[in-house]
């Protein structure tokens, strides 16, 4: 049975956090065979990274909507009941159709139904990828070539742009990809710590997603910005009984990497994933 929760913690996790990759949302990259066009890179699009790294510390499931964090108050979990817990952070690098395990403590939530979960994560993405493109770009650190690579390294995407341009490498075949992590600390620009989406990739969920201060109140500024909450309404209601025997998940990343090539400087940030989750 503890296999059964770590995967009801794993989807709800994906629908949480395809909130927080998606506020400026682009299309997929249009490639010839693997190679992505100079148009779609240009115009910056989507495309699978090898590796999508994240960081989970709980996942809560409710019978009713939490009330949201402020400034001055956590969000209210009197509805919810917790149901995966790792104080340290559970790390976890996502593929697609590639299979996840969790540390941490796992508990089975009561049967009932449940129509909300919240997931408490870290606010940092590490992405790591190799690309090939149509025409040669500039990588941000170094060289110059049709294949680009993200850096081993770290930067920040929050209300003043994205600091750091180290994230890429361009040359020949021969560079091997590193992992570049990225820090979300806004949502827009003036700093916003809130942003919803409705109907997630067409799923009819709709997800809040909150950045936190380490008192788990909204954050008031980028600096102030310490982990992130997704708060996700099913499309349906998730029913739990003691029937519930098998749950299967299938990871899509295929847009989980931004590509931008504007002025021949290849940048790559993080964007969307999505999962597919069947139970019987």
């Amino acid at each position: 049975m503890k296999y059964i929760y770590k995967i009801i913690f794993l989807s709800f996790l994906v629908f949480s956090t395809n909130l927080i990759l998606t506020n400026d949302s682009k299309a997929a990259c249009a490639k010839v065979g693997e190679v992505i066009t100079a148009a779609a890179a240009q115009a910056s699009c989507q495309d699978e990274p090898d590796g999508y790294g994240i960081v989970a510390f709980k996942l809560y499931l409710c019978t009713a909507a939490p009330t949201s964090p402020t400034i001055a108050r956590v969000t209210d979990l009197s509805n919810c009941v917790m149901t995966f817990e790792n104080t340290a952070g559970s790390s976890v690098t996502l593929s697609t159709d590639g299979e996840v395990d969790l540390g941490g403590t796992q508990t089975r939530p009561p049967s009932g139904t449940y129509t909300h979960a919240v997931m408490h994560m870290d606010n940092t993405f590490a992405l790591t990828a190799k690309k090939e493109f149509e025409v040669a770009f500039n990588g941000e650190s170094a060289g110059l070539g049709v294949f680009c690579v993200t850096n081993n390294g770290a930067g920040t995407s929050g209300s003043a742009g994205n600091a750091g341009d180290d994230r890429s490498t361009c040359g020949d075949n021969t560079l091997t990809a590193g992992t570049y992590t990225e820090t979300l600390t806004s949502f827009d620009s003036p700093f916003s710590a809130t942003a919803t989406e409705l109907n997630v990739a067409g799923t009819g969920s709709n997800i809040t997603a909150h950045l936190l201060d380490t008192n788990e109140f909204l954050a008031v500024n980028d600096a102030d910005v310490d982990t992130l909450l997704g708060i996700v309404e099913f499309a349906s209601a998730a029913t739990i009984t003691e029937n519930t025997e098998n749950i299967e998940i299938s990871f899509n990343v295929g847009e989980g990497m931004s590509i931008d090539g504007f002025g021949l400087i290849m940048f790559f940030g993080s964007g969307p994933f999505q999962a597919t989750v069947s139970t019987n």
